[in-house]
């Protein structure tokens, strides 16, 4: 027949059961501190992680985005170049009629001031036939009209 429990050995076993409680919680309570520990961690080695990822990323794009820049300054250099070639060349050509046109505008002028110069030729010498007419034509009155 099983023996009767008695209250001492109640009060040891509830001890006991109390102990080993207070043990398994203090494990407990390192483990939870150990995991604690463990995943900050973890966490801090993946935000290092993460933060080394993302300057990688930042400098790769950085690199690509002024690669793009500098190909499209050398499409915008090379299309301003263009342009001012062009602008010379057409300027040229203008230069060119502008030069043509002075020289027809001098040529003129040339043949202008020889067409001056001969009517002012002509204006003398027909101012010479008038002032011979007009002595010859003194002299006659004079003649006609006797001393006076």
């Amino acid at each position: 027949m099983p023996r009767p429990v008695d209250s001492s050995d109640l009060e040891r076993l509830g001890g006991d059961l109390r102990q080993e409680m207070s043990a398994m919680g203090a494990d407990l309570r390192q483990e939870m501190s150990a995991m604690g520990t463990g995943l900050r961690q973890e966490m801090h080695a993946m935000g290092e992680q993460i933060r080394a990822d993302l300057r990688q990323e930042i400098q790769a794009s950085a690199a690509e985005t002024r690669l793009q820049m500098d190909q499209f300054e050398s499409r915008l250099l090379a299309r301003v170049d263009a342009s001012a070639a062009e602008t010379r060349r057409y300027m040229g050509v203008v230069a060119e009629d502008l030069r043509s046109d002075i020289k027809a505008v001098a040529e003129g002028l040339g043949a202008l001031d020889e067409r001056v110069e001969r009517f002012r030729g002509e204006v003398r010498e027909d101012f010479g036939r008038v002032d011979r007419r007009l002595l010859h034509l003194e002299v006659r009155v004079i003649g006609r009209s006797g001393p006076a």
